[in-house]
């Protein structure tokens, strides 16, 4: 019975894996067929050594950082909100859910659209309230462009994790808080004793999968800002190795260096959800 998926695993997973690892030792560019050869870890080699790979890690380790803090804090906001009994809950959980539902790439276009420095809806709207005095192009500056990316990926990947966080918080007895209150706890106290410790393990998941998707992203950015190198993330930047150079060989060395970071976060999500499942 499981042959038939077993096989599709195979043929479509593993032997284009096993390619790809052949492809890393190998000077492969489509470009220039005839210099084809065996080169060992020559590419792994220029690949660490690439001052432009390590501005993409620097890039997205500051993407990880400000993503992971917004998207566990918002989403825990969104979470005890929706977790709370009020006339239009039901609606307004599916008004959260809408972001998750969007496609990465529609997204990513209808955010350029709001970021425009010429024709903006966030340009309009800043220089209305005075904020502003004259239209900013966000998208070129290399702050405000990797801030606007952080902030299409925070608002797509919130609903996932506020319904993680739900999910928690709606299986805490409500006898708990009740008897926190009559014990005299405030509302601080009673989320540090009981909230906080009842969406741990959750938080810990949602933490660790947040990063995966963050270190992962590519279709937000890419239809947000382009192949600009104050947006270029390892994603990105292999991509451009890769079907833009043309060298297959570099990229596939590439996409095993970023692959063996998320593979080792991986696992970190395993162990965090069989004991979760444990406990």
């Amino acid at each position: 019975m499981l042959a038939p998926t077993l096989t599709l695993v195979v043929v479509f997973g593993h032997v284009p894996a096993l390619s790809s690892l052949r492809l890393a030792f190998m000077r492969y560019n489509i470009k220039q067929p005839a210099r084809r050869g065996f080169v060992g870890l020559d590419n792994f080699i220029h690949v660490l050594t690439d001052n432009a790979f390590h501005a993409a890690l620097a890039r997205v380790a500051w993407f990880l950082a400000a993503a992971i803090v917004l998207v566990l804090a918002i989403g825990l906001t969104f979470a005890l909100v929706l977790n709370r009994d009020f006339r239009g809950r039901g609606l307004l959980r599916t008004i959260v859910i809408i972001p998750w539902a969007i496609p990465p790439v529609v997204s990513g276009h209808a955010w350029r659209w709001i970021f425009n420095g010429e024709y903006g809806a966030l340009n309009g709207l800043l220089l209305q309230l005075g904020i502003i005095g004259e239209y900013r192009f966000w998208l070129t500056e290399p702050l405000t462009a990797l801030s606007a990316a952080v902030l299409v990926f925070v608002w797509r990947f919130v609903p996932f994790v506020a319904v993680l966080f739900l999910g928690a918080l709606q299986a805490v007895p409500g006898e708990l808080y009740e008897s926190a209150a009559v014990d005299g706890a405030g509302p601080l106290r009673r989320f540090r004793h009981v909230t906080v410790p009842a969406v741990a393990a959750i938080a810990a998941i949602a933490l660790v999968l947040t990063g995966i998707t963050a270190f992962n992203v590519f279709d937000e950015i890419y239809a947000l800002t382009g192949a600009q190198e104050i947006t270029r993330t390892p994603m990105i930047y292999n991509y451009e190795i890769t079907f833009v150079g043309g060298r297959f060989g570099r990229g596939a060395a590439m996409a095993y260096l970023t692959g063996l970071l998320l593979f080792l976060m991986s696992l970190l999500y395993m162990r965090l959800s069989l004991r979760e499942r444990e406990v």
